[in-house]
């Protein structure tokens, strides 16, 4: 069946539409762009925007925060706009590291989050309202957006990103050190970049093709691996720092035989490309004919997309198997994924699935695994080989811990090495 959404392709293909026909303006607010119409007509899309931009309003009006009274001379900002793993998780690495540099953190937290939503006792502040011009020149914005005949997902996407900016600008005005953030394409953390700070972003999950072109100053990547996605997909190698901040300390292979099969679900996940719900449902559907009892992990973000057989084989998170070590590893299959780590650290057997589906390419790549399958009697004949031959297990788990060693970098302290560069620059000047 066709798709009925207005935009199609790969993440970078839609981006690349808006900007030909929209301007370059739409790249600045790709993040919502993709994410506000996939999968969808474009007057839902519309509707959803126009939304988006209704709530931000509300929230920049009511939970907008006082004039921020700076305390020391090299402030470190942690900007969140997520409470979980890839928010505030990613961002908390960071503490020893900027108090061992002298630098005195505080929270920038997102006007939606409520304190209690991240475990901290920094202090904690909020985006200040914006002015009234800058309420006037979002207005402007929108109402010159329709004028032009420019779709309203664009129109109130523009017009956000205004609000944004004219709230951080006032936000970061008197402050001086460094900002922090978990992504540098959201609305609040792109608003927030240009604002008088130094930038350094942390890698938070796998660089899709939504991570990219990078907008910070510094990009604190986890490993080799992730520097080369990196540098294909534009970044250069001297904004890049290499350090996983703790991920992967000590990667291992895989110890014994695998006892179970597990699929890593992501039908959500549209920036894999729109196709991907149908083709995870098509290959758990064949992997359970001919594997029963192989079970399917749901991303946290996902409802419940399967039906039949394959809704019977489900587990929602939290998925033990992917948080500590396993004295049982399993086969877990996945297609492209940051749980495909998770699930190697733990000491399970990874498959990287081979899926025909548009972008990502450069991650993809990263993520191809030594054991690879694009059926699920592939999937089945991988498994049943690693229990009985005990030469290619051997092999293929020394061949595991290699990758999986590629993917993060500890113990140089590069992120630390920076902290002191920065700091011992008088103007902590950007580098872009």
């Amino acid at each position: 069946m066709k798709s009925s959404a207005w935009l199609q392709g790969s993440f970078a293909e839609q981006i690349e539409y808006m900007c030909q026909h929209f301007g370059p303006a739409a790249a600045e607010v790709r993040h919502e762009l993709f994410y506000l119409h996939a999968g969808r007509g474009q007057t839902v899309a519309g509707i959803r925007a126009f939304g988006a931009m209704l709530r931000d309003t509300w929230l920049l009006l009511r939970h907008s925060g006082p004039a921020w009274k700076k305390q020391g001379q090299r402030q470190a900002v942690l900007l969140a706009t997520l409470a979980g793993m890839s928010g505030w998780g990613t961002l908390q690495r960071v503490l020893p590291a900027l108090l061992s540099a002298g630098y005195e953190p505080l929270v920038l937290l997102h006007p939606r989050l409520a304190n209690r939503d991240i475990a901290t006792g920094l202090p904690i502040i909020r985006p200040m309202r914006p002015e009234r011009r800058t309420w006037c020149s979002a207005l402007q914005v929108f109402i010159a957006a329709l004028r032009q005949r420019q779709p309203l997902l664009l129109a109130s996407c523009l017009a956000r990103r205004t609000l944004w900016a004219g709230s951080l600008q006032r936000t970061l005005a008197t402050s001086r050190g460094v900002l922090l953030l978990h992504n540098d394409f959201d609305l609040m953390s792109r608003a927030a970049i240009g604002q008088g700070l130094t930038t350094i972003c942390l890698q938070h999950g796998i660089p899709t093709d939504e991570f990219f072109p990078t907008r910070a100053d510094w990009y604190v990547a986890w490993g080799e691996a992730s520097r080369q996605v990196f540098e294909a997909s534009g970044t250069s190698d001297t904004r890049l720092v290499m350090d996983a901040l703790g991920r992967g300390d000590t990667p291992e292979a895989p110890a014994r035989a695998p006892e179970g099969i597990a699929l890593l679900s992501q039908t959500h996940a549209q920036v894999l490309g729109e196709g991907i719900g149908v083709a995870l449902t098509a290959f758990a559907n064949a992997l359970l004919r001919i594997a029963p009892a192989a079970r399917i992990l749901l991303h946290p973000q996902e409802g419940q997309p399967y039906i039949g057989p394959a809704a019977r084989a489900v587990c929602r998170p939290p998925h033990p198997e992917l948080q500590s070590p396993s004295a049982k590893p399993c086969l877990v299959v996945g297609y492209c994924s940051t749980a495909m780590l998770d699930a190697a650290l733990a000491g399970h057997w990874v498959v990287a699935l081979q899926l025909s589906l548009p972008g990502n390419l450069a991650i993809r790549k990263a993520l191809a695994a030594p054991l690879q399958a694009a059926t699920a009697e592939q999937v089945v004949e991988l498994y049943q080989r690693l229990r009985d031959d005990p030469a290619f297990r051997h092999d293929r788990a020394q061949a595991q811990a290699r990758w999986l060693h590629g993917h993060f970098a500890n113990g140089d302290g590069q992120f630390g090495t920076l902290l002191q560069r920065l700091r011992q620059s008088p103007s902590m000047e950007c580098v872009t």
